[in-house]
């Protein structure tokens, strides 16, 4: 809205195109619509990088027949088939066919199944990102000693760097996460909260 605010003082014909773009219902359902879709395109890339890192997952159980490890991959999987199934549902629930009797509404619905959708996703990850810092400790450490899991585990001093590495590597992952979902919807959703608030005070 700034932009065309700057337009509208730098037109030199008084403003007269850019009145009628704004009062144009097509341009007005644009500029409502922008930010779901780059939430639903956004929504989609994130689903594929999802998949391709359970297929990574899948990956390591299969090439790594260590049931330590094995078991924390598989709850990884659980979690990221879970992930998969809530975005997609997200994804499929964004209506871009809005008529003008259920705009407000629309955009709220979607503004609350965003939110909602990012705060289970990250509870989600806290309880899974010790399993992830394990699973990788445990293959890393007995893949480069050359020693079984059991045997590489079985020292006080690795005991203590696994708690020391899962109190370090869960916040930050945990910030990470947090991080990368509002650089990929951060803007969007704040952009989709805004056209609320401008038909709410239009209302």
């Amino acid at each position: 809205m700034n932009d065309l605010k700057q337009i509208w003082e730098q037109d030199t014909n008084g403003g007269d195109m850019l009145a009628k773009m704004l009062k144009s219902k097509s341009f007005t359902k644009s500029a409502i619509q922008t930010p779901l879709v780059k939430l639903k395109r956004n929504l989609a890339l994130h689903i594929g990088y999802a998949i391709l890192i359970t297929m990574g997952y899948a990956w390591v159980i299969y090439y790594f027949p260590l049931w330590q490890v094995q078991g924390c991959m598989l709850l990884l999987i659980a979690f990221n088939i879970w992930a998969i199934i809530k975005s997609y549902e997200l994804y499929q629930n964004i209506n871009l066919e809005m008529n003008d009797t259920n705009v407000l509404a629309e955009l709220k619905k979607h503004y609350h199944a965003f939110s909602e959708w990012k705060k289970q996703s990250l509870r989600a990850a806290l309880f899974v990102y010790p399993f992830a810092t394990a699973g990788g400790f445990m293959l890393g450490g007995s893949v480069g000693s050359g020693k079984p899991i059991e045997v590489f585990m079985a020292s006080p001093f690795i005991l203590i760097a696994l708690a020391i590495m899962i109190i370090i590597l869960v916040p930050l992952g945990y910030w990470v996460a947090k991080w990368m979902t509002k650089v990929a919807f951060g803007k969007y959703v704040d952009q989709l909260k805004e056209r609320i608030d401008e038909l709410e005070t239009e209302g």
